[in-house]
């Protein structure tokens, strides 16, 4: 196993990310139009963990919804990986 069977396997995995984030966010936004908006009473009461990190103020957005930032680190770990393996 070589440099570029590891650089293949990190493309498609890229390119399986794009397809999950693409897909969840399609079934978010048709979910959303079926249910209508919701009303909430003290929606920052027992918030987790994970949406104070991500952002406390709108409910909509997912740990998918970061796909840009998780792409440009993945891009970032790739090229690391490719200068450390440049002959």
């Amino acid at each position: 196993m070589d440099g570029y069977d590891i650089l293949a396997g990190f493309l498609i995995f890229f390119l399986f990310f794009i397809y999950v984030t693409w897909f969840g966010f399609s079934i978010k936004i048709q979910n959303e139009k079926e249910s209508g908006p919701k009303i909430k009473i003290n929606p920052y009461d027992n918030l987790p963990l994970s949406r104070k990190l991500i952002d406390k103020k709108n409910s909509k957005v997912g740990i998918f919804d970061l796909g840009n930032h998780i792409l440009i680190i993945g891009i970032i770990i790739l090229v690391v990986f490719v200068s450390m393996n440049v002959d």
